[in-house]
């Protein structure tokens, strides 16, 4: 009799931890194709400003991504798609300059009014770029961006933006390095991160990963 109410309880456990895998994987999976189904957003709504994602640079030198995502916002503001143009990104340490001054000088060099060109270098993360810019869009009184990014990172990007308030859509960069299995490789840890992060928050996701 005891043998059987123990195998009841395992069996009902088995069950349980079944269902929330199940449960996990069907979430973390829905995430993934909205990742992967937004990634090709070419968003061009009449903005305020366009938010360029940062990316690395090489002692002022943009990478190849930095470059894909200036050129695009610079071609979107001669569009006319937004009035101001916002660069993005932090530095770590002993670099010489921010993500965001390198795109800064960048956006004038192709051509973007140095009046209309913003910077915001208080940043580790999306969270926490987006978050300064937050504060910078406000003094601009703007509400509604479209945000540049490679296209697996808009859909995080275009939801934490959201958090702050802001009207936002997405523009994916054309011309990135990051194609293929690696373009797969980071669609991956991006369903990763918006899955936790509808869990903790994205602000929390953020204190974790740099305590602060």
């Amino acid at each position: 009799m005891v043998k059987r109410k123990i195998i009841k309880r395992l069996r009902n456990m088995a069950l349980v931890l079944t269902a929330v895998l199940v449960s996990i994987t069907l979430w973390f999976g829905y995430n993934l194709f909205s990742i992967w189904h937004y990634s090709s957003s070419k968003c061009t709504n009449p903005s305020g400003a366009i938010v360029v994602m940062g990316a690395a640079e090489y002692n002022g030198i943009p990478s190849k991504v930095l470059s894909a995502r200036i050129n695009t916002a610079a071609l979107l503001f001669q569009r006319g798609v937004g009035r101001y143009v916002i660069a993005l990104g932090g530095s770590r340490p002993g670099d010489v300059y921010s993500e965001a001054q390198v795109g800064k000088v960048a956006l004038i060099r192709d051509s973007v009014p140095k009046a209309r060109v913003f910077s915001s270098a208080n940043g580790q993360d999306t969270y926490q770029s987006l978050l300064s810019a937050s504060a910078l869009l406000r003094r601009l009184k703007v509400e509604k961006i479209i945000v540049v990014s490679d296209g697996f990172h808009l859909y995080r990007s275009v939801h934490i933006a959201a958090t702050f308030g802001l009207t936002a859509c997405g523009y994916a960069a054309s011309g990135s390095p990051i194609q293929g299995n690696l373009k797969t490789e980071y669609m991956l840890r991006e369903a990763v991160a918006v899955t936790v992060a509808q869990v903790i928050g994205y602000k929390e996701e953020s204190l974790i990963r740099h305590g602060r």
